[in-house]
């Protein structure tokens, strides 16, 4: 008779490893397609920018190729390794499989598929242990990369936004910095208002990057600011989301706007300063008629340079000191965001543990059941063929009592007919010896019975007279004397 346990045992197991790995393959498998996207994109931009042979810094980045190199190989043996880890528990998983193929309800057996069972499981542990330490590694390494290009590139971005710097001669370096209140106030109003957005949008790009910011000006140049191009640039900036780039637009079309107005504003103010300019100068050559007032027309020239000079010196100034506060700005921006960064990692990592936690002990529960019902199926089967193999023992001496009280019965059965027999010889003799006679009479029947005679008697015939007294019922003797 076959057993039915294996194939149910398969089915169990495929089941729940099928339900528990389906939604994480399906999830990684996503995240890998994402990330293979982002990667070709760098590598592309890569081989473009650094290692081309016709690019003027080849040499300086042939130290990075280098390196980039090294650590490709690097991944490439620890793909080989993992692949090698994968097949041997793939292994050792057809290897139990086919010992569930032929099952043996011995201890022996059981006690062979849980020494399999324990070495796939301690296998499998360390394989996931060893991948968790890589990952987190990695995810430090990264995050540590992350924070120290965003820093030099805030730095780089704050070296390139501040301008020239005018040192002040040693008298002017007692008197105090125009305040960027000052400077503002003595500004356009769309000249103040397109810095005050540049300083809250994150200056010349709006937050981006170099690359991202070419990258968007490219595409929307191609298609002339059409939205058609967002669709094609989602490719082209793996880093950044459509979302992200629609509010770049948004905020591009505000900074042309804007930056419109400021030149508008800085065209009439010159031909302000201008006019005012020839106006003094007409009004100092009309009133000039000797050399006073060629000499008051130089003091009054001298006077517009120095007004500019200190003009100039305050604007730079307050760039200055714009940019330092903005670098300032940035520090602390940087430093919550890496304190901010580190909470969300921290409980994410602890989030993660404890689910890996409740999975491995969910894995270990319906391992150990399954364990159990294999373990009680075999014990179950052991007992049902030992039953059998009893029954089997049994059989011969079972048939022989049947035998022997059937043999019995029918014994019984013929002694009852010899004894019935018997009788009839006995009642047959009986009936032998008396003999009764009985003349058969035919017109008895006809005739009047003795008490149809006595009811077709005639009344009055027993006799007559007074009747003395009448019958009456018995009374008992307790009630004798009671009215």
């Amino acid at each position: 008779m076959g057993i039915p346990v294996p194939v149910e045992n398969d089915r169990t197991i495929l089941s729940w490893r099928t339900k528990t790995e389906h939604a994480k393959k399906t999830e990684t498998l996503k995240e890998i397609h994402q990330l293979d996207i982002k990667v070709q994109a760098m590598d592309k931009e890569k081989s473009t920018h650094l290692y081309s042979k016709r690019s003027d810094f080849r040499k300086e980045f042939s130290q990075l190729e280098e390196i980039d190199i090294k650590g490709t190989n690097e991944r490439k043996s620890e793909k080989t390794k993992v692949k090698q880890q994968l097949d041997k528990i793939r292994n050792m998983v057809r290897k139990f499989r086919r010992e569930l193929q032929d099952v043996k309800p011995t201890p022996e057996f059981v006690e062979k598929l849980k020494v399999i069972m324990e070495d796939i499981e301690s296998t499998i542990n360390s394989f996931k242990e060893q991948q968790r330490f890589r990952y987190e590694e990695l995810m430090r390494e990264e995050r540590t990369a992350t924070q120290e290009i965003t820093a030099l590139e805030k730095r780089f971005e704050s070296w390139a936004q501040a301008g020239p710097v005018v040192i002040e001669p040693k008298s002017a370096r007692s008197q105090p910095l125009a305040s960027a209140r000052d400077i503002t106030k003595d500004l356009p109003p769309e000249v103040a208002g397109f810095e005050r957005f540049l300083q809250q949008t994150g200056g010349q790009r709006g937050g981006w990057d170099d690359y991202d910011h070419q990258t968007f000006m490219k595409f929307r140049n191609k298609h002339k600011g059409k939205p058609l191009f967002i669709h094609e640039l989602v490719p082209a900036l793996p880093t950044q989301s459509e979302q992200q780039i629609r509010a770049h637009e948004h905020w591009y079309q505000e900074y042309v706007m804007l930056n419109e107005k400021k030149k508008e504003a800085i065209q009439k103010w010159r031909q302000l300063k201008e006019h005012e300019k020839e106006e003094a100068l007409a009004n100092a050559a009309e009133e000039s008629t000797d050399e006073e007032e060629e000499e008051k027309m130089l003091r009054l020239q001298k006077k517009i340079e120095r007004e500019k000079v200190e003009r100039f010196g305050r604007l730079n100034a307050w760039k200055v000191q714009k940019e330092l506060e903005k670098a300032q700005e940035e520090e602390q921006r940087l430093q919550q965001e890496l304190a901010k960064t580190s909470k969300t990692e921290l409980a994410r990592r602890q989030q993660m543990e404890l689910r890996s936690k409740v999975e491995e002990y969910k894995q270990q529960r319906q391992e150990e059941e399954e364990f159990e019902k294999l373990e009680k199926e075999a014990l179950r089967e052991a007992e049902a063929d030992a039953k059998r193999r009893q029954i089997a023992r049994d059989m011969p001496r079972l048939q022989q009592r049947n035998e022997k009280i059937v043999q019995e019965k029918i014994a019984k059965r013929k002694v009852r007919e010899e004894m019935e027999k018997e009788k009839q010889k006995r009642l047959e003799r009986l009936k032998g010896q008396v003999e009764i006679e009985v003349k058969r009479d035919p017109t008895r029947l006809y005739k009047m019975t003795e008490g149809w005679k006595e009811r077709t008697k005639e009344p009055g015939s027993s006799g007559g007279g007074r009747l003395l007294q009448m019958p009456h019922r018995a009374v008992p003797s307790w009630r004798q004397g009671l009215s």
